[in-house]
């Protein structure tokens, strides 16, 4: 997911229920969306153009954009803007894909929210290319009441015939089909009112996902969401794993929260699987063709206290991995970082806030090379308040706090950009919103994967 595919003109795709009504698979009672899209270029981007492709895979192409904003519209390096896709006046109501072109290298986010009696709140990446199968590290099915809702876009030229294979942990099998899903189109499995081939109303499953587009590229994001509480944890499917992934944040009761990670094989028979935390010890599970996954649940894994960073290395084959947090009914999740090539020096976040409509973000970066660096901060439209971190080693993690940025005004909502200060240093981030005035009404708690450039 973090590679960058670079075209005459760059292309993002968001696999997304962008919701304007209710529809068969859903959230809440009702569901709206907004996407953060970011110049992360080395120029102006003189023009992004939003492109929404409904069910049928009819295009849209909106002008204007909330806030009277044209479509097509220019991106300076480094600015964001967020698309509140209720707000587009001329949008017809339905369940929409994106795609977002520049003529510059962007990045986006998806935040959807599930409006009703209970909230439910996700966030994710989008993506810069398919591949013909994705692997879902995660995915339940009536699972302590736990359901998933997996997206599936076809990037292909011609309709796709999408399968998708659940292994459980113990073994059972459930398989998943739609026949002719139409190009740049999304079809949705929502697995609380879909029963999956092979399983039975009352199997309970917690395991993992092969996603196939039937020979055309596709690209996945699944939702998961406990429907009692509000409980919800979004995050992008990936289509290549790597011997070593990275976490940049992990929590054992830190102010509350826990975390657990989904780790999934894709290729080899036999894979063994070493986790170092950054703050010592380590973890391990084996995975084999019938068992393709594990679950480790850090307060079992790690009792000791506090936010941490891992190292995940395997042996006999490639894995992928995401990790979940949850705070009573507050919940996040997001993929882990892989050793392939992608990380680099410069992340590019598209959206932090600091009390803007009640939401505050905070993001963890972790080094994720062997050279020791310090990192620098730099935040849209704030370049003179630019300010360095303490020194990190490999596998080191540092937190930021939106709130703590005594520098950045109440109603804060834009884009920052991290830079490692040592040449060869590679880094990720991880970014993590909260609305705490609205956490007696659901989830309202998100993350995503920042994007390296």
């Amino acid at each position: 997911m973090k590679r960058k595919t670079l075209f005459s003109v760059l292309l993002v795709f968001v696999a997304v229920v962008v919701l304007v009504v209710p529809a068969s698979a859903q959230l809440g009672d009702t569901d709206v969306s907004s996407f953060t899209v970011q110049n992360v270029g080395s120029s102006t981007a003189q023009t992004v153009t939003i492109t929404f492709v409904n069910e049928s895979g009819a295009q849209v192409i909106p002008d204007p954009l909330n806030g009277n904003k044209s479509n097509p519209f220019s991106l300076d390096v480094g600015e964001s803007f967020e698309v509140y896709v209720p707000g587009i006046p001329d949008l017809p109501s339905g369940r929409y894909s994106v795609i977002i072109s520049a003529d510059q290298q962007i990045v986006a986010i998806a935040n959807l929210i599930g409006q009703g009696t209970i909230n439910f709140n996700g966030s994710y990446s989008g993506f810069s290319s398919g591949a013909p199968t994705f692997y879902l590290p995660a995915v339940v099915y009536n699972y302590y009441g736990w359901y998933s809702l997996m997206s599936v876009q076809n990037l292909g030229d011609v309709a796709a015939d999408v399968t998708v294979t659940i292994t459980c942990s113990g073994g059972t099998v459930g398989t998943l089909t739609a026949t002719g899903v139409e190009p740049k189109a999304s079809v949705h499995f929502d697995l609380e009112t879909t029963t999956p081939s092979g399983f039975t109303a009352s199997t309970s499953c917690n395991g993992s996902a092969v996603v196939s587009g039937g020979g055309q590229d596709v690209v996945v994001v699944d939702n998961q969401t406990a429907p009692a509480s509000g409980n919800t944890q979004s995050y992008s499917g990936v289509s290549t794993g790597a011997s070593k992934i990275y976490v940049p944040a992990l929590y054992t009761d830190y102010y509350g929260w826990n975390s657990s990670v989904n780790i999934r094989k894709v290729a080899g028979d036999n894979v063994s699987v070493s986790v170092s935390y950054s703050d010592g010890g380590s973890s391990s599970c084996a995975l084999t063709n019938a068992a393709p996954s594990c679950l480790l649940y850090m307060p079992s894994k790690h009792p000791s206290t506090g936010y941490f960073g891992a190292t995940m290395t395997a042996t006999g084959g490639d894995i992928v991995a995401v990790v979940n947090a949850a705070n009573g009914s507050q919940a996040q999740t997001y993929n882990g970082v892989l050793e392939d090539g992608s990380a680099t020096g410069t992340v590019g976040i598209p959206s932090v806030m600091k009390s803007y409509y009640g939401w505050n973000t905070s993001f963890t970066c972790q080094n994720v090379g062997s050279t020791s660096t310090s990192l620098n901060i730099a935040y849209d439209g704030y370049a003179g308040n630019a300010y360095n971190t303490k020194t990190l080693a490999g596998g080191e993690t540092v937190e930021v706090f939106q709130p703590g940025e005594t520098f950045l005004p109440s109603g804060h909502q834009g884009g920052a950009t991290i830079t490692a200060n040592t040449s060869g240093a590679l880094v990720s981030c991880i970014v993590n919103f909260n609305n705490a005035d609205l956490m007696d009404t659901g989830d309202w708690s998100m993350s995503y994967n920042a994007f390296n450039r």
